[in-house]
Formats: structure tokens, sequence, C-alpha cells
């Protein structure tokens, strides 16, 4: 599986790994807000299991691929469903 220092050639995006050092990047993204740690700690715990990938992009965004074909985005205050 991915590193943490491990980038997507195509777009120069950082895949983060299967591991607890992924849920808690997603959880410092929160940024004090209780509701958000709460939801990118279960973002987080679904990466571990396998069933979403998530790459950190350029502009500090989030992209979570699901295993089942959905893309959203996470965004600082909004979670976009792209497909």
């Amino acid at each position: 599986m991915s590193s943490p220092d491990e980038f997507d050639v195509k777009s120069n995006h950082r895949i983060l790994p299967r591991t607890v050092w992924t849920i808690n990047m997603l959880v410092g993204l929160a940024q004090n807000n209780p509701d958000k740690a709460l939801v990118m700690t279960y973002i987080g715990q679904l990466v571990v299991a396998g069933h979403v990938e998530v790459e950190l992009l350029d502009n500090g965004e989030v992209e979570a691929r699901f295993a089942s074909g959905e893309t959203y985005i996470l965004a600082e205050t909004t979670i976009l469903r792209v497909a």
C-alpha cells in the first residue's frame, strides 16, 4: 500500500496510506470543529478498512474515492460528491 510520501504520478496528489496515521491526519484537518473531526474519523476508519482511498490535493482539500464508485471532495466546510 501507499506510504505517506507516495504521490500519484498523473496528478501529483499525495495518496494517503491505509493506516491510523491517515485517521490522525484527517482529524487534524478539522481545526477545532468537533463535528468535522467526527466525520473525518469515520472516513479514516473506512480508509483503514480498505473501503475508501483518499488523496490530499494541492489546495489542501481531500478527495475520497469509495470502492463502490462514489468520489467526494472534503473541503473546509463542505463535502461535495463529484462522481
